[in-house]
């Protein structure tokens, strides 16, 4: 066994050809060419999710000329509406009948399409007055939403099925993200092909249409691939209760609640979307070359992100050195912090200050990159923790929850945005030389807003966050008895089923 085991590794380390396409692995691990499917389904879903995520605020103030504060109004009543089913929809698939192995899997297959459709609708300019457009809107959206639910709670929950074994589950959070990670990141270059949109004199309305098409269906076909996942975590049978009573049992996962509400407390970081700064901030002259905000923003996400993409591949050995993923968001919350308010102090006017914040912003990208890695390999960490203390598993809940605290997140993000471009007189149908003379106080709170904001979420995230307390000790002990209980489980199930 030990030296097939070190063959599989051998592998796995060789060829990157046979790395991704490897069926082999060891009893309770991932194949690679199955990680490498899941992966891709993920960046597919990421695509879509980060168009909606991104830019249907920004597509109904500057596409369909809405007010900025009702579009921040309806945008975060919708994302309450996402808040409300989630948890339902958790729950749902928490009490459905299903045969072992296929508790998430019949969520996986179908409904990408629908969605995907659904997401190209979302940025139609069907040319209606506000009150129109603001309708059509929440019926699509809603919609989606409910679509969506059902395939983002079973795709992030076979993460939790997929591998009994801890360290296996956070190899796996670590190539899901890299995968979540692509399919944002691909999405960041709608700034560059708005620029080139722009010279081409193709209209917003056309051009968000194809994005909607392209990122929205396209990335819902690739998550169809989500399907080829097997669930290797013993089925189990436990006994029926009432729907609040389920709900209720949240009431023991401490760790999830704790992780959910560093989230919540932290939405301040993120939520002024960069578009507002950078294309009515920023340009720059790089010799004959002019640099405009939407290719400004193009380049600094690329650069900034870089090296922090990069360190994704190692994050479960950098949480090994750390001492864990709880220590790796730690930093990465610390060095946000310290390297915001340096560049805060450094300045954006000239292209010299911008490149000086764009290398500290890789710096502190770096670890902040593996921050959805380290979060969701702890909430499959939680989902064992509740099994062991009350034999019931709730990767529907627990990560419906998840999901719930997303969308809540977006809801206050929208809702603030909303707000304060509001206060700060923003008319999307105004020329940046025209906002200007209504607005120059837009302006002056542009730098503070983009830099500092993130950096008041990270040190607020840190107060519940460093209430968790689940030692390395305890995790290992809730795996090694899980795995204990699952075979005797397994062993009375064969007598039964022998003596019948």
């Amino acid at each position: 066994m030990g030296i097939h085991n070190k063959k599989i590794r051998s592998r796995r380390m060789g060829n990157p050809i046979r790395f991704f396409f490897n069926q082999e692995a060891k009893e309770g691990d991932v194949p690679n060419r199955e990680l490498f499917s899941y992966a891709t389904a993920l960046a597919g879903q990421n695509a879509t999710y980060g168009i909606v995520n991104q830019w249907i605020f920004y597509f109904c103030t500057n596409v369909l000329h809405m007010d900025p504060d009702h579009v921040g109004k309806i945008t975060s009543l919708s994302r309450i509406w996402d808040a409300l089913n989630d948890p339902l929809v958790g729950v749902i698939i928490d009490r459905r009948k299903y045969r072992p192995g296929q508790k998430l899997h019949p969520f996986l297959g179908k409904l990408p399409i629908v969605i995907g459709l659904l997401t190209a609708l979302l940025f139609c300019n069907f040319g209606l007055n506000e009150t129109g457009a603001i309708a059509v809107f929440l019926c699509i959206y809603f919609a989606w939403d409910l679509t969506y639910s059902f395939q983002d709670t079973a795709l992030w929950g076979t993460m939790s099925l997929i591998s009994p074994h801890s360290a296996e589950r956070g190899r796996v959070s670590q190539w899901l993200n890299i995968g979540a990670g692509a399919g944002m990141g691909i999405v960041g270059i709608i700034p560059m092909m708005m620029g080139i949109g722009k010279k081409m004199n193709i209209s917003l309305s056309h051009q968000f249409l194809c994005y909607g098409i392209v990122f929205g269906f396209g990335g819902e076909l690739l998550s169809i691939l989500a399907a080829k996942t097997k669930e290797r975590v013993e089925y189990v049978s436990a006994d029926k209760q009432s729907f609040w009573k389920d709900l209720a049992d949240l009431r023991h996962n401490k760790i999830l609640i704790l992780l959910l509400l560093a989230q919540v407390v932290s939405f301040f970081d993120g939520a002024i979307p960069w578009i507002y700064f950078f294309e009515y901030c920023t340009s720059y002259q790089l010799g004959s070359i002019t640099i405009n905000g939407q290719t400004a923003q193009f380049l600094y996400g690329i650069l900034i992100n870089i090296f922090g993409s990069l360190s994704m591949f190692f994050a479960t050995k950098f949480a090994k050195k750390l001492g864990g993923m709880r220590n790796v968001i730690i930093l990465a919350k610390v060095t946000n912090i310290v390297t915001r308010c340096i560049a805060f102090a450094i300045g954006y006017q000239t292209l010299g200050q911008i490149s000086a914040v764009m290398a500290l912003m890789s710096i502190g990208a770096i670890p902040n990159n593996m921050v959805g890695i380290a979060q969701r390999s702890i909430l499959c960490d939680s989902v064992d923790y509740v099994e062991w203390k009350t034999g019931k598993r709730t990767e529907g809940i627990s990560f419906s929850m998840q999901n719930l605290t997303s969308k809540l997140l977006d809801s206050i993000k929208l809702y603030f945005c909303g707000k304060v471009l509001s206060y700060l007189h923003f008319d999307g149908k105004l020329t940046v030389a025209q906002l200007k003379a209504v607005s120059p106080q837009y302006f002056t709170a542009q730098w503070p807003l983009f830099m500092l904001l993130p950096a008041l979420g990270s040190l607020l995230y840190l107060i519940p966050f460093l209430c968790i307390r689940y030692s390395k000790q305890q995790k290992a002990q809730v795996e090694r008895e899980l795995i204990e209980r699952h075979a005797r489980t397994a062993e009375q199930a064969q007598e039964s089923a022998a003596q019948t």
